[in-house]
C-alpha cells in the first residue's frame, strides 16, 4: 500500500512538474510579447513626436534634413500607425491579463510541487488542487 501511494505521489509530482514547465514557457512567451508590444507602442509614439516637434523647432533646415514635409509626414504616419497597432494588439489579445494568469498559475504549481515533494499534502487533495489549477489556467497548460 505504501509503495502504491509513493508511486502515485511520484506520478502526480511528475505531472505537476511537466505542467509547471509548460506554464513557465507560456509565461515567458507572454512576457516577451507584453514587453515587445509595449516598447513598440511607446517608442513609435515618442519618435513620431520628436520628429514632428523637432522639425517645428528646427524650422526649414530641419524639414529639409528629413527630406521635406511629405517624407516627414509619411515617417510620422508610419510611426504613429505602428504604435497604435502595437497598443491595440496588446489590448485586444489581453496580454496583461494573460501574463497575470500565467504568473498565478506558475506560483500555484510551484507551491503544489513543493507540498507534494514534502509529502505535506494527501494525494487526493493534491490531485484535486491540480485539477482546479488545470481548469482555471487551461490556456497556460496547453
Amino acid at each position: 500500500m505504501s509503495t502504491d501511494k509513493s508511486q502515485q505521489r511520484d506520478e502526480l509530482l511528475s505531472t505537476v512538474r511537466d505542467a509547471l514547465r509548460r506554464a513557465e514557457l507560456y509565461c515567458a512567451r507572454t512576457r516577451r510579447w507584453d514587453t515587445l508590444l509595449l516598447i513598440i507602442s511607446i517608442l513609435c509614439g515618442a519618435v513620431a513626436t520628436v520628429l514632428a516637434g523637432g522639425t517645428i523647432i528646427g524650422g526649414q533646415p530641419a524639414l529639409e534634413a528629413v527630406g521635406g514635409w511629405r517624407i516627414l509626414c509619411s515617417i510620422v504616419a508610419l510611426l504613429t500607425a505602428s504604435g497604435t497597432v502595437a497598443g491595440a494588439l496588446h489590448k485586444s489579445f489581453q496580454i496583461t491579463t494573460r501574463l497575470s494568469s500565467a504568473e498565478r498559475c506558475v506560483a500555484r504549481l510551484r507551491a503544489l510541487d513543493a507540498a507534494i515533494a514534502a509529502s505535506d499534502l494527501p494525494i487526493n487533495n493534491a490531485l484535486e488542487t491540480f485539477q482546479h489549477i488545470s481548469e482555471e489556467h487551461a490556456a497556460c497548460l496547453t
